[in-house]
């Protein structure tokens, strides 16, 4: 006699239930490999251009710091006369044709510009050099909260038009006394100041005045016989605030002032 057991199929259910576990594990493994791989991706791609956006932009106050302190940046250099970079040089009608008409915006894009370019070193574009002859109205000794934190800066007036100013900035001169007095003349050129721009600001007045600075160190012809020993700025304060001097001090100051200072009343 034939004796059938029936199977209650729990061996079978085992089996497509393992099959379905195993299949189910290896789909959950995927995901999240896909999810890791794609975050790494994502990671590799922010890396490169947030590395290109530091590069290339290094007068931002936090590129510059990260590129000087991993030793990425070359040193502000102190050009010969004859090896300064080529450039444009512009009188003070031609300053202010250049830069009248720019709104805050285009400001704010050529103001960039001509510091990358100072911090680079004119490695990809040309200066702008200022040439003519200025009036000094006022000066004070550099300080830390300055773009440079040692020297003199001197605010000057165009002889030639009056809506037109600058301020010379003279990096490591130690003198204790201003190089320039109020009312004193001096000029710059093509052949041994090559004072580059900086930076552009409208005035009060309607105007523009152009922070300037030389890019021939060394000794520094004041005017006559006197010179003055300059150096490049070993580091740059890109947090300072432009212009160095304000509009609003264009006070007198005396042949031995040392700084220019209001009293309280």
């Amino acid at each position: 006699m034939n004796v059938h057991f029936l199977s209650d199929g729990s061996d079978f259910r085992s089996r497509g239930t393992s099959g379905y576990l195993a299949k189910n594990r290896k789909g959950t493994g995927m995901f999240w490999w896909t999810i890791l791989i794609t975050l790494l991706i994502g990671l590799a791609t922010f890396c490169w251009f947030f590395s290109i956006m530091v590069f290339k932009y290094p007068e931002k106050p936090f590129n510059y710091h990260l590129l000087t302190k991993l030793k990425k940046l070359e040193d502000i250099k102190q050009f010969e006369p004859e090896k300064v970079p080529h450039g444009k040089f512009l009188g003070a009608k031609e300053m202010l044709s250049a830069y009248y008409y720019y709104n805050a915006d285009q400001l704010r894009h050529a103001n960039g510009a001509l510091k990358r370019n100072y911090i680079l070193n004119y490695t990809e574009e040309s200066p702008v050099y200022v040439k003519g002859t200025y009036t000094v109205t006022q000066s004070r000794p550099l300080s830390e909260k300055d773009v440079m934190p040692v020297g003199w800066v001197v605010r000057a007036r165009s002889v030639d038009m009056e809506d037109v100013e600058l301020e010379l900035l003279l990096p490591g001169a130690a003198s204790e006394e201003s190089p320039y007095k109020e009312g004193e003349v001096f000029s710059l050129d093509n052949k041994a100041t090559f004072g580059t721009v900086l930076h552009i600001e409208r005035t009060p007045n309607d105007g523009v005045c152009a922070t300037v600075v030389p890019l021939v160190y060394g000794k520094y012809a004041v005017g006559g016989d006197k010179k003055l020993g300059l150096e490049a700025p070993d580091l740059l304060n890109v947090e300072a605030t432009f212009p160095v001097t304000s509009a609003e001090n264009n006070s007198t100051i005396g042949s031995s002032t040392k700084v220019a200072v209001k009293s309280d009343p």
